[in-house]
């Protein structure tokens, strides 16, 4: 018998779990989250950690006659597992089957998880309804917590709606994410802190794909066995992840998923690209920005209050994998059809350090928010993220807080040497252009930083201790987020 996979992290949503459940009655709870996040995972430990029995069901994709048969069987299983499940009753309406439901949990504490839960209702859509009905009427004087669990995410956010049936009943809901960089060291901790870095721009903290990753061997030897190979279970991921989230058929989405990941980032450019009219382009990507699949990232220099109506965003791959995927592997299939991998990791040993550097970046938004969160700034951002102006980036971190005219602006460098002191001058430069376009025209504090892989020269570390510039490398970056409390109030 195989050993169960080890448990890491989860503190915040084990906590969250234990605080929605605290209170005396019935839960309905809503757990969701991207394909192979570890959504089961969680809740099987949760409820293991609880020690209250547990009826696990994950739904099928069948007809909704097999859907209530499966579910009663599995009930039946469950409750007595020496009889027959070819003894269980068949019932032909979902009242009785909540009933039987009903029955077996009775007046205990009981943990009831029904998970891929939009594959059930999209087998039967009145099926919120049912359950609405039930929990009126059947488990209102219950002590069960249903958890409802799924990856369709926007199906399960569907659920949470003013006119969705179970409005108003759900004691809560639970989004599940992947891991940050600093949660992966468990599972590649014989990597140094780049090779680390360079993992997760590859697969992000999916906790799957991690657990696949082998440390003791380099990174494209991984790569060609967790996701080129024939052999791969992940051979096929980005099109399984998609379709698993998308539940249609999806050549445009996939189109601007590509385009984006090509480089075009704005609605012009990826409408363009793709030959998709302009129209559909926006209605694509208002679409995968509700999924999630998707970043709309605005100018820092545009004030928050004017972001609703801001025109002009840049679209960028929200998912580490489907960046991955989307520009290293699509491009290259001819090759993989024909089980040609060394140019594929060729492409990938070329490309790999510009596409870390982009992780980087993003490492270093990170943790200017966190910064800003435990007061490390001097002042709270109201905003964090980039500016450009054009097809110029002008800045990679950019933290504003409008109503105090405090500004943080700071440039991210993944090179191999040490910064020298021409990059910190054209710094000063960027950070000029980004106070000119400032909409709001004010006198601003600011704050400039230097984010660096390899540290820094000295005329750079002597001038920027007389301007009182932030001098961060890579190591003093993950060591602050390591220190830093993941815990937030939600």
């Amino acid at each position: 018998m195989t050993s169960p996979a080890p448990f890491f992290h989860r503190e915040q949503e084990l906590a969250d779990l234990d605080r929605l459940t605290r209170h005396a009655g019935p839960s309905l709870i809503l757990v969701y989250g991207r394909r192979r996040v570890g959504k089961t995972a969680l809740l099987r430990h949760w409820t293991t950690r609880s020690g209250v029995p547990t009826f696990y069901w994950t739904a099928p994709r069948t007809t909704p006659d097999n859907l209530r048969t499966e579910l009663v069987r599995e009930l039946w299983r469950w409750e007595s597992p020496d009889k027959e499940t070819e003894t269980a009753p068949r019932y032909d309406n979902w009242l009785d089957v909540f009933r039987a439901l009903r029955r077996v949990v009775g007046q205990r504490k009981i943990n009831v998880v029904l998970d891929e839960f939009p594959w059930a209702v999209e087998s039967e859509p009145s099926l919120p309804s049912r359950l609405q009905a039930a929990w009126d009427h059947l488990f209102a004087d219950s002590q069960v917590r249903l958890f409802i669990s799924g990856s369709h995410i926007s199906a399960m956010e569907a659920l949470l709606r003013s006119d969705a049936p179970l409005f108003g009943r759900m004691t809560g809901k639970l989004y599940v994410p992947p891991f940050q960089f600093t949660e992966i060291a468990p599972f590649v901790h014989r990597y140094s802190l780049e090779k680390r870095l360079a993992v997760y721009a590859s697969v992000g903290g999916v906790p799957d794909y991690l657990r696949r990753w082998d440390d003791r061997v380099d990174l494209m030897t991984n790569i060609r066995e967790i996701f080129l190979s024939d052999l791969s279970p992940f051979r096929n991921e980005a099109e399984i992840l998609i379709s698993d989230v998308l539940r249609r058929d999806s050549p445009d989405y996939e189109a601007i998923l590509s385009a984006i990941a090509r480089g075009a980032h704005e609605l012009g450019d990826i409408a363009t690209a793709t030959l998709i009219a302009k129209d559909r382009t926006a209605s694509v990507l208002a679409t995968l920005v509700e999924l999630r699949l998707i970043e709309k990232r605005l100018r820092a220099s545009i004030p928050v209050a004017r972001h609703e109506r801001a025109r002009y965003a840049r679209y960028h791959l929200a998912d580490p994998f489907l960046r991955f995927y989307y520009r290293m592997v699509e491009p290259n299939r001819s090759f993989l059809a024909q089980q040609n991998y060394d140019p594929i990791l060729q492409h990938f040993t070329e490309q790999m350090r510009a596409f870390t550097a982009a992780a980087f970046e993003e490492l270093c938004r990170s943790w200017t928010l966190a910064q800003g969160r435990v007061g490390g700034l001097g002042f709270a951002p109201e905003f964090v993220g980039s500016d450009w102006h054009g097809g110029e980036m002008q800045a990679d971190v950019v933290a504003v807080n409008w109503r105090e005219a405090r500004v943080l602006i700071g440039e991210a460098k993944w090179g191999e040497k040490a910064v020298e002191h021409s990059v910190y001058t054209g710094l000063k430069e960027r950070a000029q252009k980004v106070l000119t376009h400032m909409e709001n025209k004010k006198e601003w504090t600011v704050q400039l930083a230097l984010f660096a892989r390899r540290g820094f020269t000295p005329p750079v570390i002597s001038a920027a201790k007389e301007d009182q510039t932030r001098l961060m490398t890579f190591e003093k970056i993950v060591s602050d987020l390591e220190k830093m409390e993941r815990r937030v109030i939600r």
